[in-house]
């Protein structure tokens, strides 16, 4: 958590973006610009991207895109952030984006060139990078009272799964997904914000790296716990955040169906115990996000497993473009953009979901085990 690393917040940063800023790799930078309350990101590093600012990536932001940390210096960073994993390498040529993942550790040239600037001129560096940057000799040429943050480092705590829920306070809404980078982060960001603007005291417990670059309420890398251990992080996670909030968010990983990261996306589900579920699904897309060969579930299928395997009703499913909401409109549930004006009628099904249940299970049961959500008061 960027809270405990650093006294001083907003830290003015660069965000190092490289080649991916306007494609789906460039996620952890799209979602920074548009959500972060932690970073105030003043210039992003993509030397492909074609127009002088962000505007055109992502909607509603305006930032200077540069070439070079070299040339960011001109706005007065604090921080220079590598917003992107070697996974999402890519290149561009004649005008084609093509994804060329890396081998954890193994970084072009330019990016060590870019790191090592920051670090001469007095930046801190916080890196979402598999390989653990303050384990190089990077660390040797930082500048005194300047840090490198690995974002992706491992939780400290590692709690067994205690299957019994403990909170006292918050309700949860999980927001799950039919696959990779599908949208659950921003739907999870925007939901919390039109809660926020109601007046709930609302809070994010963030799963990935993103979300410490946002500013969540607490938050891990879950997938650096070991598997049989990653729903009682979540779980440990929740409970710490249940005290201060009348409402948590949670956010999955991938899809429960995922043939690669099911098991992961199943321990977030069940360790949040949520007592609400949003689906987010593009139904554009056919296959998975990297693996072409492999196709996505249909959202029949998914939604009741996600309503039996969390023990709690999926109430609305979010999707981007009104034609996807068009699309959809047979499942029989609130289909909205949550970019769009849709977050609200989220919060609508929500309230209404935990009015529905606080009839049968009362106000504060939470100590049972979990034989199905319990939920407080309703919003």
């Amino acid at each position: 958590m960027l809270a405990e690393e650093f006294s001083r917040l907003p830290l003015r940063a660069v965000l190092f973006a490289d080649g991916v800023l306007a494609h789906p790799e460039g996620k952890t930078a799209q979602g920074v610009l548009r959500h972060s309350t932690v970073l105030e990101t003043v210039a992003v590093v993509d030397r492909s991207h074609g127009a002088r600012t962000t505007a055109g990536a992502v909607p509603g932001t305006d930032v200077p895109v540069v070439s070079s940390v070299e040339q960011a210096l001109a706005y007065a960073p604090d921080a220079f952030v590598v917003a992107m994993t070697e996974s999402d390498h890519g290149e561009t040529a004649d005008g084609a984006f093509r994804h060329v993942p890396l081998p954890s550790g193994d970084l072009p040239a330019f990016w060590w060139d870019q790191l090592r600037a920051a670090a001469g001129a007095g930046l801190h560096i916080l890196s979402c990078l598999h390989l653990q940057l303050a384990g190089t000799e990077l660390r040797e040429q930082m500048a005194d009272g300047r840090r490198i943050v690995d974002i992706r480092r491992p939780h400290p705590h590692l709690p067994k799964y205690s299957g019994r829920s403990g909170r006292t306070r918050a309700s949860v809404v999980h927001v799950a997904g039919s696959d990779c980078v599908v949208g659950k982060r921003t739907a999870a960001l925007e939901i919390q914000r039109a809660a926020r603007a109601r007046g709930v005291n609302t809070g994010y417990v963030g799963t990935g790296q993103t979300c410490q670059l946002v500013g969540c309420t607490t938050g891990a890398i879950i997938d650096r716990a070991p598997v049989f251990q990653a729903a009682g992080l979540v779980e440990h996670l929740v409970l710490a955040a249940d005290p201060h909030h009348d409402l948590l968010i949670t956010k999955g990983q991938a899809s429960v169906l995922h043939p690669a990261f099911g098991g992961l996306a199943t321990s977030i589900l069940q360790g949040s115990r949520p007592d609400a579920v949003v689906f987010v699904h593009d139904p554009r897309r056919r296959t998975r996000y990297h693996w072409e060969h492999l196709p996505v579930a249909a959202p029949e299928r998914e939604i009741p497993l996600l309503e039996e395997l969390g023990g709690a009703p999926v109430v609305a499913v979010v999707t981007r473009g009104r034609e996807n909401v068009r699309a959809l409109g047979g499942l029989g549930l609130p289909v909205v953009d949550v970019l769009d004006g849709g977050a609200d009628t989220v919060i609508d099904a929500v309230d209404a979901a935990l009015a529905e249940r606080s009839m049968f299970t009362g106000p504060a049961d939470r100590t049972a085990p979990h034989a199905g959500p319990h939920a407080g008061p309703h919003l």
